[in-house]
């Protein structure tokens, strides 16, 4: 079965953005050379990618020209490519349509769409950032590894990955990584949640 995977950034006081989306404070340590690494390994491992209503609009407005920019970095063409071609599925109450090449709204629930990917054929499926698609998810079991890049900010406030979870997670510790810049990345594998019938 398909694994679904998260790649997200956030500060030491766990927000993964500003109050207003605002990056500004974490795009430096995450797209630090071992930062690129670790997100191109991942998008070697993935072929679709989930995306909520903001990061869709947000990635779509940004990448899909910088892979005919003569002034992008090669890390920057490759990620634009494959944003591009790789198929995006977006999970949104609120657009009607999506006319990113390749991409599609999601058809039912957070929950019913990410379960029927699982079970298709493929390479594994990526959650990048998405922070409210990404906690759903959780709480329905279907994600099984994060891969967090802490930046060594406090920001105070803003949008917290797990706040308003409703259950606990436990997770097993992968992979610990010190970036130069002072990030750190960690890679956990979700353990699956016991069933009652397990208990």
């Amino acid at each position: 079965m398909r694994k679904v995977t998260l790649w997200i950034g956030m500060s030491f006081d766990g927000f993964t953005s500003g109050l207003d989306e605002q990056l500004d404070w974490l795009v430096p340590y995450v797209t630090a050379p071992e930062g690129m690494a670790i997100f191109r390994q991942l998008r070697q491992r993935c072929d679709t990618i989930l995306l909520g209503r903001v990061n869709y609009e947000g990635f779509h407005g940004y990448w899909p020209p910088v892979k005919d920019d003569s002034k992008a970095t090669r890390d920057d063409v490759d990620i634009s490519r494959w944003l591009d071609d790789v198929p995006k599925v977006v999970f949104s109450r609120t657009l009607r349509e999506v006319t990113w090449k390749n991409s599609r709204l999601a058809k039912g629930s957070a929950a019913e769409e990410v379960a029927a990917l699982k079970r298709a054929p493929g390479k594994d499926i990526l959650i990048q950032n998405s922070t409210r698609l990404t906690r759903s998810l959780l709480e329905a079991d279907l994600v099984d590894e994060l891969n967090i890049a802490v930046a060594p900010v406090v920001v105070g406030e803003g949008r917290a990955l797990f706040a308003g979870l409703k259950q606990r997670i436990d997770l097993r510790q992968a992979e610990l990584t010190r970036f130069e810049n002072g990030t750190l990345y960690v890679r956990y594998e979700v353990k699956p949640r016991k069933s009652a019938d397990d208990r």
